[in-house]
């Protein structure tokens, strides 16, 4: 009967601790969320919207954490929480996503988790409306991809 009780008091014990802090939850990435509310740009009335494409290559040299990160927020609006950690089978993902900019200026937002920085890009739709993400030694490089002449 006291080997019962004593295991109940262990089982009890153990259910009450809290789980260990996420390594990837960091105060510059919370703070960075925080702004994008701040940063939100609503969408004009009857306003256009303007076809883009976004493509996010992982940080293979950087990655140290299976549970490695890049978040999108566009104009202030979340697009998207993505993993780039390596998968089970061996392969990297590869982010790439269409998205709709409004006509006029915009601006995206980056986070990288392997890095703890965040990259922010500033979008003007009457000439650029694509863009890669290309990992660094230290974080990410925007390239801007032209618009095709139409």
């Amino acid at each position: 009967m006291r080997t019962l009780a004593a295991l109940v008091l262990l089982f009890l014990a153990a259910c009450g601790k809290a789980p260990p802090p996420d390594p990837l939850d960091t105060v510059e990435y919370n703070d960075w969320k925080q702004e994008q509310i701040r940063r939100r740009l609503p969408m004009a009335g009857g306003g256009l919207r303007v076809p883009g494409h976004i493509d996010v290559y992982p940080p293979e040299q950087r990655s140290k954490n299976r549970g490695e990160f890049v978040e999108m927020f566009m104009n202030g609006e979340r697009i998207g929480k993505y993993n780039v950690a390596k998968l089970p089978d061996g392969r990297w993902p590869h982010v790439e996503f269409d998205i709709d900019f409004n006509s006029g200026p915009n601006t995206f937002d980056l986070w990288d988790s392997s890095s703890n920085k965040y990259y922010r890009q500033q979008v003007d739709t009457r000439y650029i409306t694509g863009f890669l993400c290309i990992p660094t030694a230290d974080g990410y490089e925007i390239k801007e991809v032209k618009k095709k002449d139409e």
